[in-house]
């Protein structure tokens, strides 16, 4: 028995069949002890050093580069700023769910094994995850976006899935006849565009097709309603490039579709322009049986509704119906649509697809459980490639300079960081972005190379030897300037800096609520009073006073109005990007005059106007403002808020 026992015999050897037999038999029964023994086996199995360093190493392949990082981050920003002022909340759901061939037929997703050996699968997309989780959370109304990375397997074994960023955005609503989504989703793509001039350059195009379409053309090319699907991955293989039209014929071949009806097939998915122009040959398919001809009737009459919203949207980029458009059509129902440009990439015109979307309502069902009931809601949603944008922006021909920091603090010697951290303190107590220098050893050629490279505008050396002032230098508009200022007036000095500057660029800007952000492309994220929550809200103080103020008094007290005030201007974010704060030294009942006079015609329409009562200036230039009042003249809303507010020393 010893001598059977021994680990120097070789194991007893099982014909292939009956392995078969053995590991069919244990994994029909997940609950038997044979089956944990088996799993338990495979997660127990050591990973040498070798395959461990091996099975990421083309992702962590020491080419990181921050600007890249903060290129992609801006990226985000901007598209998420433009959800927001969509009404759309940022919401994220399971990473995880089970395996589910059914809905990757063709798109192969990447697949892992939990501890109980329960197969499950990470994002292809996030369109599917998010359809389960609003059919297991009953939602009928919503509109969410998301940014997350998605995952592709490798054809080799044992390394990291390819990852991709991608951002989605959806609407779910219970309007189910309603084509206002899919032209609203169209136009957020539109609007992401017009945001980097890199993207406009390229002169995107808008293609729309509708599934009842496709559908009705391959019946009529005679194709087996049972085959639709393998037919769709064929076109979008072909549609792709991803076939020869050689490798296509064979396969339509394959399923019996004679040369006629192919050649009829493609000269109908080879027509795309306008409706009209198409009108012609989609008559010919009204006059076919009734199943083909509702479907056609169907599919004109929703693109037709659908091209009169985007006109009415003022899309700038040329819409067309391309009757060849496939995409995903085991997921979507209805409108289909995607943004394409056609650029020129190793000395060849290749077709670039920025985003892709559709109507997906049907594919809510699949997920709902047995007792679910309700109407199921309308669901239209749109895949944005992010890393696409990021990699356009990050090559483009003049670079732009995103930052991520306004001023860099420096203590010169050990002695002046207690007050280089007093300083920066203050600075992000007052909402500026600012960074503390941790090698104060650095020469000035390292320090200005460092802040050039992070585009980092203004830097405060703090240094014994000068007592009570600070030394600011400013790399602005390739040209330094240094100038010493007192340590207490430094918060002031710097935050009107950074208004002066939004001021400046804001005239560069062609969108109302863009970041700022001038024709070459060269951003600035002011954070603070200055972009509360994100959005840039500009606010233009104008104090008048009995008494005539000096000039650093007048500036005290506008950035102390801004800073007091930032809670209320939060709550114009989604209306404007620019307020006009008038602040005045007038009784209750003069201003209560002012607001019953028709002042409309004395200001733009784009802007608002809030006037501050019981606004009191002392010898000493305290400023007291116990109760403002906020008049909206455009919307004809007033509110009323109390601010408390710290004297000005």
């Amino acid at each position: 028995m010893e001598l059977l026992k021994s680990e120097h015999l070789p194991p007893p050897q099982m014909e292939e069949s009956e392995l078969h037999e053995v590991l069919h038999h244990t994994l029909a029964n997940v609950d038997g002890k044979a089956y944990r023994t088996m799993v338990g086996q495979i997660f127990s199995q050591r990973i040498s050093p070798a395959i461990d360093y091996a099975y990421d190493s083309d992702i962590l392949k020491g080419s990181f580069s921050v600007r890249s990082a903060k290129i992609q981050q801006h990226v985000c920003e901007t598209v998420s700023r433009i959800f927001k002022r969509h009404g759309a909340i940022k919401l994220q759901t399971p990473l995880l769910m089970p395996r589910n061939k059914k809905l990757y037929e063709h798109n192969e997703a990447s697949y892992l094994m939990d501890h109980s050996g329960m197969l499950v699968m990470l994002p292809y997309d996030l369109r599917i995850p998010f359809a389960r989780f609003v059919a297991r959370n009953n939602i009928t109304n919503l509109k969410r976006y998301c940014i997350e990375r998605v995952y592709r397997p490798r054809k080799l074994d044992r390394c990291h899935p390819r990852e991709l960023l991608e951002c989605a955005f959806d609407i779910i609503t219970p309007a189910g006849n309603n084509f206002l989504p899919i032209a609203e989703t169209i136009y957020t793509i539109s609007e992401i565009i017009q945001e980097f001039p890199v993207l406009q350059e390229r002169n995107y195009s808008i293609l729309l097709n509708h599934t009842a379409l496709l559908k009705a053309i391959l019946l009529h090319c005679g194709i087996p309603e049972d085959k639709l699907n393998q037919v769709y991955i064929i076109l979008y293989d072909a549609v792709t490039e991803k076939l020869t039209k050689r490798e296509v014929e064979a396969k339509f071949c394959n399923i019996s579709l004679s040369p006629n009806s192919l050649n009829r097939l493609y000269r109908f998915i080879e027509q795309k322009g306008e409706l009209q122009d198409l009108t012609p040959m989609l008559n010919t398919l009204l006059k076919q049986k009734t199943g083909i001809s509702s479907l056609v009737k169907l599919g004109i009459k929703e693109l037709e509704e659908t091209m009169g919203l985007l006109k009415k949207l003022g899309i700038k980029f040329q819409v067309s119906i391309n009757l060849g458009l496939v995409y995903k059509m085991q997921l979507h129902n209805g409108i289909i649509f995607q943004f394409i440009a056609y650029i020129k990439r190793r000395q060849r015109i290749v077709t670039e697809i920025l985003a892709a979307g559709g109507r997906y309502d049907h594919l809510i069902p699949q997920f709902r459980g047995l007792q679910a009931v309700g109407l199921v809601p309308l669901a239209v949603g749109v895949s944005i490639a992010i890393d696409k944008i990021s990699s356009a922006v990050l090559n483009m021909e003049e670079s732009i300079t995103v930052n991520s920091c306004e001023l860099l603090v420096v203590s010169i010697g050990q002695m002046a960081k207690t007050r280089a951290i007093n300083i920066v303190q203050k600075l992000w107590a007052a909402g500026i972005a600012a960074e503390i220098m941790y090698d104060w050893s650095q020469s000035q050629e390292e320090l200005q190379e460092y802040c050039r490279c992070s585009g980092i505008t203004y830097v405060a050396l703090i240094s014994d030897k000068e007592g009570s002032h600070v030394k600011v230098k400013s790399f602005e508009k390739e040209r330094q300037t240094e100038k010493r200022i007192l340590e207490t007036d430094l918060v002031d000095h710097v935050a009107q800096k950074l208004r002066t500057k939004v001021c400046d660029e804001r005239s560069n800007r062609e969108i109302s609520d863009l970041p700022v952000q001038n024709p070459k492309g060269s951003s600035s994220n002011i954070s603070g009073v200055f972009e509360p929550h994100g959005t840039a809200v500009i606010p233009n103080v104008c104090i008048v006073a009995s008494e005539k103020l000096s000039a650093s008094a007048r500036r005290r007290c506008e950035i102390q109005v801004q800073t007091r005030l930032q809670t209320c201007i939060a709550t114009l974010q989604q209306k404007t990007n620019e307020v006009e704060i008038l602040a005045v030294d007038l009784p209750k009942e003069t201003i209560r005059h002012f607001l019953s006079l028709e002042v409309k015609q004395l200001i733009s329409k784009s802007s608002f106007l809030i006037i501050c009562l019981q606004v009191l200036y002392c010898n000493n230039f305290r400023l007291i403002i116990p109760k403002i009042k906020l008049v909206f003249l455009t919307l004809k809303v007033e509110v009323s808020a109390t601010v408390p507010f710290l004297p000005l020393k």
